[in-house]
């Protein structure tokens, strides 16, 4: 077998490897919850998430008909307070403090182009180990110039696990215009629940307003989204504590259904993606004080492809 053989079955290879990543695609986003934008601090104050996602199977082929599958990784923070901050006194309290930090695993698979289904496992930690109450004093004291809420009572110390599925699907009517509907459920010792979104999507950008693969539907240009969220909670560790025993020191009583009115807007050029949602949230339990809660998202994404879109 002559050198100058090896020497093309060696490119052939090479460039067949090349062209089987050149439409790899992943991303890395930050994305931020806080209702300080609403002059408020209360309920759920803010949250934090880093996510990086890769497609596993990427198409080699533009016109390649196999399914795309995706693995995302998402690392967060949940922040929780009552409206009576500075209160040292926990019978003044319409919430808990609390807070929730875990890693997030989830596997995306496309059944077709408007249909994803994913599931997954969260790990984390509720109570110091959530490390809530050193991020948002020293946020405030550095930033702010607030002095350090007393965190009295905070939601027990305790270990989780969640499991979780859900299924994200388009109906699209026409170009610019589609319906999508979001259908998710949670399992585990720090939640138990079931939710439903509905709303419209208009314009060549899909909108996510709970977060998500921001590669699905990945086109640019911008879009905006109306609609809303209706859940089902089962159980909440961060009212009640746990399920197996009596250990929160303030148990508050469960709004078992909750709704969010949701409006987003998403804009996308060249590697970078950046969206806003505002939420309209019902209260989480019955002795909130306000009776509605308003925050908002802002989420940052940088694209990560081995190739420039076309």
């Amino acid at each position: 077998m002559s050198v100058s053989y090896n020497l093309r079955l060696f490119l052939c290879v090479i460039f067949s490897f090349a062209q089987s990543v050149s439409f790899a695609q992943k991303y890395f986003t930050l994305d931020v919850d806080n209702d300080l934008y609403f002059s408020s601090d209360k309920y759920y104050s803010s949250g934090i998430f880093l996510q990086y996602g890769k497609e596993l199977n990427p198409k080699g082929k533009v016109n390649q008909e196999s399914s795309r599958s995706y693995l995302l990784w998402e690392l967060g923070q949940e922040i929780y307070t009552p409206s009576d901050r500075y209160s040292t006194n926990n019978s003044n309290y319409d919430y808990p403090y609390g807070g929730w930090l875990y890693l997030k695993a989830a596997f995306q698979e496309e059944i077709t182009t408007n249909n994803h289904w994913q599931w997954g496992v969260q790990f984390g930690a509720t109570g110091d180990a959530s490390l809530a109450q050193w991020m948002q004093n020293t946020y405030h004291r550095l930033f702010l110039n607030l002095r350090e809420f007393p965190w009295i009572d905070e939601v027990p110390q305790a270990f989780h696990m969640n499991a979780f599925i859900d299924s994200f699907r388009l109906w699209h009517f026409g170009e610019f215009l589609a319906f999508q509907t979001h259908l998710n459920s949670t399992l585990g010792t720090q939640r138990i629940s079931a939710a439903l979104a509905l709303g419209f999507n208009l314009g060549n950008q899909i909108v996510l307003p709970n977060g998500g693969n921001v590669l699905f539907g990945k086109k640019k240009g911008s879009g905006i989204y109306l609609g809303g969220r209706i859940q089902y909670i089962a159980h909440d560790y961060m009212l009640s504590g746990s399920l197996f025993k009596d250990n929160n020191p303030l148990s508050l009583p469960v709004n078992r259904v909750r709704t969010l009115i949701e409006v987003g807007y998403s804009f996308h050029t060249g590697p970078w993606r950046i969206s806003t949602i505002f939420f309209h949230r019902s209260p989480d339990n019955m002795t909130q004080i306000q009776k509605k809660h308003r925050y908002l998202k802002i989420t940052l994404t940088r694209f990560l492809e081995y190739q420039r879109d076309k």
